[in-house]
């Protein structure tokens, strides 16, 4: 230790100098927020470590859901599950060590910390035992140093006295203007000067010896109080030491024999893996090992005989249709249809949409008169007469309720209708027929400008429902083998009741417009009564086509329109 010229200490780092033993005393200060940074440092990894969990589990599961909805299968598909199995177990193990850590760790740390540090009102008790206990020691060696001190002062002051002294005394005594009495006077100035030195000399010789003598107790004492903080600080260490293997065995998974084993499994899910047994469970399932119930030939049944591919839309809540008291007759109901011409093509086209429509919803039990009728009408050549528009009733009989009520006027009409051929005898047994059907719409069919005119503005028909969006009438075209143009049993036609069954050519089919359509939904094709346009794709079950208007695709009702 030195000491400077103004009586300060020097300027030094040394733990013996005075008050330097406080960052001893700091260091267990220091201790205390250590465990709380290692704490902090615990709790930190265990959430990552809870996260890290979570978010396996996540991915294992959304990849679980696509593969059990995708169109993986077999081993190859066992593979897969391996892969997300292995994320689940790490997960689980990754939740454990989370566990770990704050149950295990971070406990530890907590119950260390509160038996070793015990706070005070301001301080920790540890740390001022330690403060007092270097003070105590160090208080006696500061009391010879702070003397040494002012020993060494009161010196340096005289001697700075004594010096100015014998200049002046020896600048006097040059001077011939000095008295010999103030010269006198500057002498024993100087002897008392000099004096004053060696007095000094002596204190400050003496307190430097007093404090050297002491400098062995006072390094006893303090090495004592230091080996205390020593111990302290070294129980610290040891603590963190064994903390930090305890967090080494919670993370450390190459020693848990269940992390060996996840990846074993996984490589034998793996290795599991055959294409030989995926391609016959394929072909088990989806290809030629399948089983086939192959056509056979089915006798006629009318109870199983569809009634209208169009009507399906307009079925009840449960899919199904009843037909009551209908008496079947293979002359009633054949015969009388090939017996006499129908109508001539032209006029079958320029029926209204809405006849139809009327027709077509008429209850089973509710028929109209026989075609028959119809046939006999049309070929009288009536030119101006109302036809009773009737519905094609395929039995040609009538439910037992109304045929019994209308037995007598029916044979009076087919009489008539049988003598007649002139324009009156028609029209007269078109009334009749028109009597007994009173819901029956009227139709003037042998003037076509009366027809064209009455139809200038016709009420367009029912709208039919769509099955679902663009995507389910794809669908059904691109299954539908008809549609596809690939008929699986070499039939020329399978679907009587549409004359469009075959693929349309590459530029479509040109349409006209019978009504105007506003579409009621973005995929729908608008258009006016007398447009033209293109039908690129047939028609599906519920009666939807798609066409092409210009640069516009869509789909639109195919009763809207007719082929030209």
């Amino acid at each position: 230790m030195s000491v400077n010229d103004d009586g300060q200490m020097s300027n030094s780092d040394s733990f013996w100098e005075v008050g330097k033993y406080i960052r001893t005393v700091k260091r267990c200060d220091n201790g205390y927020q250590l465990c709380n940074h290692m704490k902090k440092l615990i709790e930190e990894r265990s959430e990552i470590e809870k996260k890290y969990a979570v978010m396996l589990s996540e991915w294992a599961k959304k990849w679980n859901s696509f593969l059990d909805k995708g169109p993986e299968y077999g081993t190859t598909l066992g593979a897969w599950k391996g892969v997300l199995g292995e994320a689940d177990e790490v997960a689980e193990l990754h939740t454990q060590i989370a566990e770990k850590l704050m149950l295990q760790v971070h406990a530890t740390i907590k119950v260390w910390q509160k038996e070793n540090y015990h706070k005070s009102m301001m301080h920790f008790k540890e740390t001022k035992d330690f403060e007092d206990s270097f003070r105590k020691a160090q208080k006696p060696w500061g009391k010879r140093l702070a003397k040494v001190i002012a020993a060494r002062k009161e010196y340096h002051t005289a001697c700075k006295t004594e010096k100015s002294t014998a200049n002046q005394e020896n600048n006097a005594r040059g001077d011939p203007a000095m008295s010999p009495d103030q010269l006198k006077k500057l002498q024993d100035k100087l002897r008392k000067c000099q004096q004053e030195v060696e007095s000094t000399r002596e204190k400050y010789n003496a307190a430097v010896s007093d404090l050297n003598s002491y400098n062995a107790k006072y390094m006893e004492d303090m090495t004592e109080v230091y080996k205390r903080c020593q111990e302290f600080e070294q129980k610290r260490i040891e603590f963190f030491k064994k903390t930090l293997f305890q967090l080494h065995a919670c993370l450390d998974l190459s020693v848990d024999s269940r992390f060996n084993q996840i990846y074993t499994n996984l490589h034998s899910t793996i290795g599991n893996m055959d294409y030989n047994k995926d391609l016959k469970w394929w072909s088990a399932n989806h290809g030629v090992d399948m089983a086939m119930n192959w056509p056979t030939f089915e006798e006629y049944s009318p109870e199983l005989q569809a009634i209208s591919k169009r009507g399906k839309s307009n079925l009840g809540s449960d899919g199904g249709i009843m037909i009551t008291s209908i008496k079947h007759s293979r002359e009633d109901s054949f015969g009388s249809f090939t017996d006499q011409p129908g109508p001539p093509p032209q006029q079958q086209q320029q029926l209204p949409q809405q006849q139809y429509q009327q027709q077509q919803s008429q209850p089973a039990y509710k028929t109209q008169p026989s075609t028959n009728s119809y046939a006999a009408a049309s070929s009288g050549g009536m030119d101006s007469s109302t036809i009773s528009a009737v519905s094609l009733n395929p039995f040609g009989e009538y439910d037992s309720d109304e045929g019994e009520q209308d037995e007598e006027t029916k044979q009076e009409s087919d009489e008539r209708l049988s003598k007649d051929s002139s324009p009156e005898g028609d029209a007269s047994a078109c009334a009749a027929v028109a009597a007994r059907e009173p819901t029956s719409t009227t139709l003037t069919a042998a003037q076509p400008d009366k027809l064209e005119a009455s139809n200038s503005n016709p009420t367009p028909p029912l709208k039919l429902p769509r099955k679902s969006i663009a995507e389910k009438v794809d669908k059904a075209h691109s299954e539908s083998p008809v549609n596809n143009g690939d008929n699986p049993f070499g039939d020329a036609e399978l679907d009587d009741d549409n004359d469009e069954g075959e693929e349309p050519p590459s530029s479509g089919w040109m349409v006209r417009a019978l009504y105007d359509y506003v579409k009621s939904e973005d995929d729908e094709l608008e258009f006016k009564a007398g447009d033209v346009f293109t039908q690129i794709a047939l028609e599906d079950e519920m009666g939807w086509c798609r066409g092409k208007k210009g640069e516009k695709i869509g789909f639109y009702p195919k009763n809207y329109v007719e082929r030209i």
